[in-house]
């Protein structure tokens, strides 16, 4: 690797032309050399197929999408060579990506910072200032992002000092005499932004106005990184960031960095300019997010890093999840060659949540929640847009009514017209789907087929329901809501905490119609909080029953909280489902543009995030081939005139992508192959086996499974699990019952394409009026 890099002594002294001849064929090297030695990283470019003859240059190269380091352990040296295992920054709860180094990527990694750094602040070491905790960096073994950083940058101190301890409180006298000691000489500070601002900055800022007293650090260079979402989030730009220090301190001379744990090393220094700049030893390319084809110099787009270091792991190339342009190419003022950009942060929502966020934890039950009205410090964490603390403090009393009864169909008859005619609310589809399922015949159907009455038997609401909705469909929520009115029940709903339109305007029709309906005021209540433990908690220990929208883990987190003795659950877990093409029947019955609307609006309109909607296409039949290309070509045309996808929906498709295609063999997945396509609008990954073990790694907003069945008994492995929901299908019905009859653990809907989505009153195999509802026998 040395003689391969030994080009590099110069970090900004190649032109346009000599670097890409140089990066292309180190990292036309390295993507074959980790081909060779990690068997993941293969599988991943099999998946997509590469082939090392259509390359011309690194810029068409295959990238991992940087998420990926998240996800699985990617390395191309032996465990015992390992020498340092780097940790990224992440948040509470999120994993963290695990970068492995060896002796040698782990030495250039520090060649490349020194020649990298030294161009900026000259070779000469200074006295150095960690604005950091020595804590950081006590395990040499194991480095997150904070304590690699300061490791790095060490080396160009002479001689060091933490400024902060390790509760993070400044060290003001060796501060000072630090400064006292080093007062002639040019004195380098380090630190990481976010932490620079809490902890020196606004100390330093205490200390003048409380105290009198100022740092004159005017004699510093400070080289700071990472951490601008935290300070975009409390209004501090860059420029204000400055501004600031050299104000408070006298600071002027101050150097942001961009870079990564996945390719530390090679940091993107930026100028007197206030420019970012590629060294030799690595390169930023600006990807459109539709379909990752380069953009120009400046256009926005997703960063892109290539770096020549990474020997010991694959992140050779790799895909961030930041926004940026290139502004331009051997020619800044400062006279560094190569391309000089800016960054303008994360892509919105780069990592989305899953069904439900809501967690509890063990709290007192009934009784307590009844007594502690003191509990409106628990409220004051909720925002209401329907209903108040004080009205859910009395849904306890609230007289529990009998399913369907005529108020409540009055009132959802009446919200019905408010949603259908409501020229806001008519823009949304899913609005308007609701409303039409509330219309009044609609839900005097229901109630025929529903409820069952006998001389016997008195059917009751069982009292207070408490709904915790899905994060990520809109408006699951309503009908959720809805089903616990027409069971006859007060209702706590829990809307998503994500900000869909969707829901305010729902929550403004309601409002709208309860003002003519004050007899059903006390029976709705719609929250919104972030995940909270005390809320969760305070509202399931008053409830009779609970209704739950969400993912295993949610509902295993949840059940953690007591719920009084008599009250249910009904708990809805992950599922997943399917689609099914009889070939033939669809070519010689079917309307190409009405099946490809139907199937958008099955599987588009709600990003695929709702359980009901196919994940994975099969298809059976003859002529499977001609069926495809009509099928795919109709869907992909609607999706392009009429869906948004947003810069983070192709990285997790992406994503998806490469954690299915790297997954060990014992995971029963099979061999996936990424099928032609014009971007990441449409995305199909052909499969060569269907199992249930393929939905782990399910993705969404257009990423489709595709699987040729040789007859429909072949799907019994996929459909005979629990997680099996829906089936949607086209073809001839009759030809379902072979595989229906076989004893199925899964499978609770068979319904055409189209109506995968509709919502009924027996859902995941719920009967939901009986299960909502408790019976009084009557001898």
């Amino acid at each position: 690797m040395k003689d391969e890099i030994a080009w590099l002594d110069e970090p900004y002294g190649c032109d346009k032309q000599q670097k890409r001849a140089l990066l292309t064929s180190r990292l036309k090297y390295l993507t074959n050399y980790h081909m060779e030695h990690c068997v993941e990283y293969k599988n991943i470019m099999d998946t997509f197929d590469y082939q090392e003859e259509q390359v011309n240059s690194y810029e068409d190269l295959p990238f991992l999408p940087v998420r990926i380091f998240k996800e699985r352990s990617l390395k191309s040296i032996s465990d015992d060579a390992v020498i340092k295992t780097m940790t990224s920054s992440g948040t509470t709860g999120q994993s963290v990506s695990k970068i492995y180094l060896d002796k040698m990527t782990a030495a250039n990694q520090q060649k490349a910072l020194v020649k990298i750094v030294s161009d900026f602040t000259g070779s000469s070491r200074m006295p150095m200032i960690i604005i950091d905790c020595p804590s950081v960096v006590k395990d040499r073994k194991m480095f997150s992002a904070r304590g690699a950083g300061i490791l790095g940058f060490s080396i160009f101190g002479s001689k060091r000092m933490y400024a902060l301890d390790d509760d993070m409180h400044l060290n003001l006298s060796e501060l000072k005499a630090f400064l006292e000691k080093y007062k002639d000489r040019k004195i380098l500070l380090f630190g990481f932004t976010f932490m620079i601002w809490k902890y020196f900055y606004q100390e330093l800022v205490r200390l003048k106005q409380e105290m009198g007293e100022q740092i004159n650090l005017s004699n510093a260079v400070l080289i700071h990184g990472g951490g601008w979402k935290k300070l975009a989030s409390e209004a501090v730009s860059a420029e204000e960031f400055q501004n600031r220090m050299k104000e408070i301190c006298g600071l002027s001379d101050i150097h942001d960095y961009y870079g990564m744990v996945e390719q530390t090393g090679c940091i993107y220094m930026q100028c007197a300019c206030g420019h970012l700049h590629a060294s030799n030893f690595s390169d930023v390319i600006i990807r459109n997010p539709l379909d990752f084809s380069i953009c120009p110099n400046g256009e926005k787009g997703l960063i892109q890093v290539v770096s020549v270091i990474p020997e010991s792991y694959p992140g050779h190339s790799l895909l961030t999840e930041d926004e940026g342009m290139i502004l331009g190419e051997d020619d800044c003022p400062c006279g560094r060659k190569g391309k000089y950009f800016k960054v303008f942060g994360r892509i919105k929502d780069a990592e989305i949540r899953g069904c439900s966020d809501t967690y509890a934890v063990d709290q007192s039950i009934r009784q307590k929640a009844l007594a502690d009205i003191q509990d409106i410090q628990t409220y004051q964490k909720i925002s209401f847009l329907v209903g108040n603390p004080a009205m859910i403090q009395k849904m306890t009393q609230v007289t529990p009514m009998q399913p369907f009864a005529a108020e409540v169909l009055a009132f959802l008859e009446d919200l019905s017209k408010e949603l259908m005619t409501d020229k806001k609310c008519r823009l949304y589809p899913d609005i308007v789907t609701l409303g039409f399922w509330l219309r009044k015949s609609s839900l005097h159907e229901l109630k025929k087929k529903y409820l069952i009455e006998d001389s016997e038997t008195i059917r009751i609401g069982k009292g207070m329901a408490f709904h915790i909705a899905p994060s990520n469909v809109p408006v699951n929520f309503a009908y959720s809501l809805f089903t616990g009115l027409l069971a006859g029940n007060a209702n706590v709903v829990r809307v998503p905490s994500k900000n869909f339109p969707q829901i305010d305007l729902i929550a403004e029709s309601v409002k709208r119609v309860l003002a003519r309906h004050e007899d059903m005021q006390s029976y709705i209540a719609l929250i919104r909080y972030e995940r909270n433990q005390d809320v969760n908690a305070l509202l399931s220990s008053m409830c009779d029953v609970r209704i739950v929208w969400g993912g295993d883990a949610t509902i295993a987190e949840l059940r953690k909280s007591r719920l009084p003795a008599r009250a249910t659950e009904i708990a809805f877990a992950d599922r997943y489902s399917l689609a099914v093409i009889d070939a033939d029947y669809y070519l010689s019955c079917m309307d190409a543009d009405r099946v490809a609307r139907d199937f958008y609006n099955d599987t588009y309109l709600s990003d695929q995030n709702a359980c009901t909607s196919p994940r994975v296409v099969v298809w059976y039949g003859e002529k499977k081939e001609d069926a495809k290309e009509r099928f795919w070509k109709a869907l992909y045309g609607l999706a392009k005139e009429k869906y948004h996808m947003q810069a983070v929906t192709s990285v997790d498709k992406l994503v998806t992508i490469c954690k299915a295609a790297s997954v060990d063999e014992t995971e029963n997945v099979g061999k996936i192959q990424v099928m032609p396509q014009e971007d990441y609008l449409l995305v199909r990954l052909k499969v060569d086996k269907l199992t249930p073990e393929l939905m782990r790694y399910r993705g969404n907003s257009g990423c489709f499974y595709e699987y040729d069945a040789t007859d429909l008994l072949s799907l019994r492995e996929f459909c005979n699990d629990t997680h099996c929901q829906t089936l949607g299908y086209i073809g001839n019905r009759e030809a379902w019952k072979p595989l229906l009859m076989s004893g199925l653990k899964g499978v609770d809907r068979v319904v055409t394409i189209g109506h995968t989505m509709d919502f009924d009153l027996v859902w995941d195999g719920y009967h939901l009026i009986n299960s909502m509802t408790r019976v009084i026998a009557v001898r």
